[in-house]
């Protein structure tokens, strides 16, 4: 065919051939200029020609300086072809040498093919045959993605489903076998994450000159795909390209980048470090040695997620400011480790919590709190879902890397409903120049999402103390160990948070999170009697706030252990507001504010705090159990029934969530309602279910007396201080008065913690005109009514 004019192209030479066509030179001579021809072979069918239309489809769906762009579908005496754009130059696979390109050229090529990946992923598709073949590198050193000939829709409709089966033959695996991803060996659908699985085998085949995964048949290489590890990197492959080659290759899909522009910011940030400046990091001796040993010994790190997490986003996206305006609500997903060391966990983990904790005291932007952010660690699901769940407009997420005394954070803000990349950066800090990170990181995007600093935001700058960084990775463990919430991890963090004091007792962080840890010890596990836990926790919060009165979280602390322990309701709310006013969008301030103005009995005001405690935080097990404890406490029984079964739904397994609805419903006097949840939703140990099947008995025979009757019973035989206040309770329902009063004062000797609800407590209602009753109101020093 050469020489021959194909409508208004010239065939000048052929270039190559495959099992869908032929491919040429051809000069457009209408405007002059040189583009690529290819025709399906002549025995080409119907299914082929649809390949083709697809094909033609998908590229022209996509702009980027690194994809090559389809012009046209033509068909000429009988012979469909696509003109697409001329790419001179070598694929990768020619060009690559048998001990593989220089690390530095990898990671430019890199950053290329995820940019163009991320490109086409934010478009809905996915390339699906993505190798070294299929990768043009042009004379002047660009990069262009070739061939999305076995390109498909993302989200295809049923229509186009049954064209790719049709395609394909059913079960059919499409593309080239060394680069699959082990899901879609398996039989599951290729998606963008399968694309960056091949991603990791061009990088990996890039830097070594081999692929890493390969047998004589398409069994062996299908075989080592989805059971062997890659043969090690060279020496001279840089840890952080390493990294992320070892992360892309992660069998499990929900373990690798959730996409192209995330691994192309860390390829940014690994080649910022390359050549003579990372020499001189690591000095003359072994490398590898040195990598290993600064994960070992990895420094504080966390806060390194600040200073300029997005800087440079103008240059990389113009227009990434004005489409991040509307960004009033975020949530920072938990970071990735990438050091390859599950060890290493605590430190990403810590990284993301202090990331929230400097974008928390914004104005105007509510950031979700680490426990719900957590939950989704490790995630597969989409990021309009994430953004659902918690009730967000703007995800951050990214990953973190550390060389010696140099910190690198990739990072990339995401319009959360259309799962869009509005920037992505990586940055790099000193562990110098630590102190300043949270107050950067919170001035940079408030300026990226337009949101106006409050005053005296610029002084968060300011702090003389210097850190010790081998205390503040101490403290970082402990913060770890605190969110598993378990007896054995309480006391890991409290070792932790002790062992940091000494090191540096001035850090007034290091005793908020001892603070932190008796209170959940004493108030939310029950492993530590309160009279013991809390006076610990109101002395290690004393300590944090003698050194740093403007830490939103030991006033939380304080405002704790003050209103359980000690009963001072005025310098209990005191502290809780000034923890909200530190930090309006840390949650715990607002929970244990919402948790004293109920206990007053000022609802419409507890429950707007409860509500804004769930907004920040909206999976965590007390915040919705305190809201429904609250709507009970102001008798809206049915809306409490119902918070407390959407709390049961997201928690099935809460023990303090399975006890709530029969508290209400006995609240209520709806007894048959809670011998009903009882039997639902309570352990299922023996005696809980002979006690409620005696309770079902007593309560068929005699109604209320008979349901009080066998509280009383059961009562009467625990040793348990707080069972007092149940008697009473019980008593008080009965109608034996004076009985009730006996065992309140045995609470109020034993200071019971119950006693703070009393003057909302329904079973108390026809005691109010008694003096007792307003004696023992006045010794816990409820405020009265306003």
């Amino acid at each position: 065919m050469i020489g021959q004019v194909v409508g208004r192209y010239r065939i000048l030479e052929q270039r190559g051939a495959g099992g869908m066509g032929v491919v040429y030179r051809a000069h457009d001579t209408q405007l002059e200029r040189d583009v690529a021809l290819k025709f399906l072979s002549p025995t080409s069918d119907d299914t082929a020609r649809l390949r083709l239309l697809r094909e033609a489809r998908a590229i022209s769906a996509l702009n980027h300086p690194h994809i090559c762009q389809v012009f046209e579908v033509g068909r000429e005496d009988g012979r469909d072809f696509i003109v697409m754009e001329w790419v001179a130059g070598q694929t990768l696979k020619e060009l690559v040498p048998a001990h593989g390109l220089p690390p530095a050229t990898a990671i430019r090529y890199g950053q290329e093919i995820a940019s163009a990946l991320a490109h086409a992923h934010e478009r809905g598709i996915i390339h699906r045959d993505l190798k070294t073949a299929n990768v043009m590198v042009t004379p002047e050193g660009r990069v262009k993605v070739l061939d999305f000939g076995l390109a498909r829709q993302a989200a295809a409709s049923a229509r186009d489903e049954s064209a790719e089966l049709t395609l394909t033959s059913e079960g059919m695996i499409v593309g080239t076998p060394a680069y699959f991803a082990p899901e879609v060996l398996r039989g599951a659908k290729a998606s963008p994450a399968s694309d960056l699985w091949a991603l990791g085998v061009v990088l990996y085949e890039m830097v070594t000159g081999r692929l890493p995964f390969h047998g004589k048949t398409l069994i062996e290489t299908a075989n080592s795909i989805m059971n062997d590890e890659p043969p090690a990197l060279p020496a001279r492959v840089p840890a952080g390209l390493a990294g992320i080659i070892q992360r892309c290759l992660a069998k499990d899909p929900k373990h690798r980048y959730r996409a192209g522009g995330e691994v192309a910011a860390a390829l940014e940030a690994v080649d910022s470090d390359s050549g003579p400046k990372r020499a001189a990091l690591l000095g003359q001796g072994d490398q590898r040695k040195q990598q290993v040993l600064a994960w070992i010994g990895a420094l504080a790190l966390v806060v390194a997620v600040g200073v300029g997490l997005f800087a440079l986003r103008d240059r990389l996206f113009p227009s990434a400011a004005s489409r991040a305006g509307t960004i009033r609500s975020l949530a920072v997903l938990p970071l990735a480790n990438l050091s390859g060391d599950p060890s290493q966990e605590y430190f990403a983990d810590g990284m993301t919590e202090e990331l929230i904790t400097s974008l928390a005291p914004l104005p105007d932007l509510k950031v979700i709190s680490r426990t719900s952010v957590m939950r989704y660690k490790g995630t597969n699901k989409p990021v309009p879902q994430i953004a659902r769940e918690l009730g967000v407009d703007g995800i951050i997420e990214g990953s973190v890397t550390r060389s010696g005394n140099r910190v690198r954070v990739t990072a990339q803000l995401l319009d959360a409903a259309q799962d869009k990349h509005l920037w992505a950066h990586s940055y790099e800090r000193t562990m110098d120049e630590v102190l300043t990170l949270q107050s950067d990181l919170a001035r940079d995007i408030a300026q990226e999402i337009q949101i106006q600093l409050a005053p005296g935001m610029a002084d968060l700058r300011r702090e003389n103390h210097p850190l010790n960084t081998q205390a503040y990775e101490l403290y970082l463990k402990g913060r770890y160990e605190l969110a598993k919430l378990t007896p054995e991890s309480l006391k890991n963090a409290k070792d932790d948070f002790q062992q940091a004091i000494v090191l540096d007792p001035d850090d007034a962080r290091f005793h908020s999170g001892m603070a932190d840890a008796y209170v959940i010890e004493g108030q939310v596990l029950s492993s530590l009697p309160l009279d013991v836990a809390m006076p610990r926790a109101k002395e290690a919060a004393s300590k944090a706030l003698a050194l740093d009165p403007n830490l939103a979280q030991p006033h939380a602390s304080y405002a704790i252990a003050l209103f359980f322990v000690d009963w001072d309701w005025k310098g209990a709310g005191e502290h809780a507001r000034k923890s909200i006013e530190l930090d309006p969008g840390y949650s715990l301030g607002h929970l244990i504010y919402s948790v004293i103005l109920g206990a007053e009995g000022r609802f419409d005001e507890a429950i707007r705090e409860n509500r804004r405690a769930l907004e920040l935080d909206p999976l965590s097990i007390m915040n919705n159990w305190n809201l429904a404890n609250t709507l009970s406490g102001a008798r809206h029984y049915d809306e409490a029934r119902a918070q407390g079964r959407r709390a049961l739904e997201l928690f099935p397994d809460a023990d303090v969530l399975r006890q709530l609805i029969p508290v209400i419903c006995d609240r209520q006097g709806d007894y048959q309602g809670a011998i009903d949840a009882a039997r639902q939703w309570w352990p299922e140990s023996e005696g809980g279910q002979r006690f409620v099947n005696e309770l079902a008995t007593a309560t068929a025979a005699s109604g209320m007396r008979g349901y009080y009757g066998v509280w009383v019973k059961w009562l009467k035989t625990s040793t348990n201080v707080n069972a007092s206040y149940r008697l009473a309770q019980a008593y008080a329902r009965l109608g034996e008065t004076d009985k009730a009063f006996t065992q309140l004062q045995r609470a109020l000797t034993n200071r019971v913690s119950d006693l703070l609800w009393i003057t909302i407590d329904p079973c108390f209602d026809a005691m109010h005109g008694d003096p007792r009753y307003t004696e023992i109101v006045r010794r816990v020093g409820v405020p009265p009514a306003s």
